[in-house]
């Protein structure tokens, strides 16, 4: 609705900006103030965000109003995270390096890269599934980005056949787009 009423998307970018430089600073006010801040990044910004596909900011709005209105929980996953940081990195990059072998030996451009999942986004998961943080197989993200549908569709053979996928746990986002494109 936001993105509809303006004429101007820079007008929505800086709104976003603007907020999440706003949590940033938050820590200083009270706990009422804090919570309905935090509530409307989560409720209104955050979405719009993803709508526009700016994981980044997305992704900071939610950690930053998760550590607001839930601190505990948000302090619980991040010491869990914290705590095998260094293996993930490292795993990350293994896995990197080995699809971008892969690729490269099937003759298939790709821009491969891995990122950690983010609090707000494990919570999610743990909330939805009824799981713990041991029970997750996704605490970290690796993409792949190609040029056509036919060579995503290789790619994911690829994978596929040096690493078997976990059938509950997989979606094929190649004919089921998300939302945010």
């Amino acid at each position: 609705m936001l993105l509809a009423m303006v004429d101007d998307v820079r007008v929505v970018l800086i709104k976003l900006a603007y907020r999440v430089q706003r949590l940033r600073g938050l820590s200083s006010s009270d706990e009422e103030t804090q919570n309905r801040i935090a509530s409307e990044s989560l409720e209104i910004f955050s979405p719009i965000a993803n709508r526009l596909g700016i994981g980044q900011l997305k992704w900071e709005l939610e950690d930053l109003s998760f550590r607001y209105l839930q601190p505990d929980t948000y302090k619980r996953i991040a010491k869990m995270l914290e705590d095998k940081r260094g293996g993930r990195e490292t795993y990350i990059k293994k896995v990197v390096t080995e699809i971008d072998t892969l690729l490269t030996g099937s003759e298939i451009k790709a821009k491969v890269y891995g990122r950690p999942k983010h609090i707000y986004s494990i919570w999610s998961k743990m909330t939805h599934k009824d799981k713990q943080f041991s029970e997750l197989f996704d605490v970290l993200a690796i993409r792949v980005m190609v040029s056509s549908i036919a060579e995503c569709y290789t790619a994911l053979g690829l994978i596929h056949g040096h690493w078997h996928h976990i059938p509950k746990e997989f979606d094929d986002y190649i004919a089921n787009t998300k939302p945010n494109g």
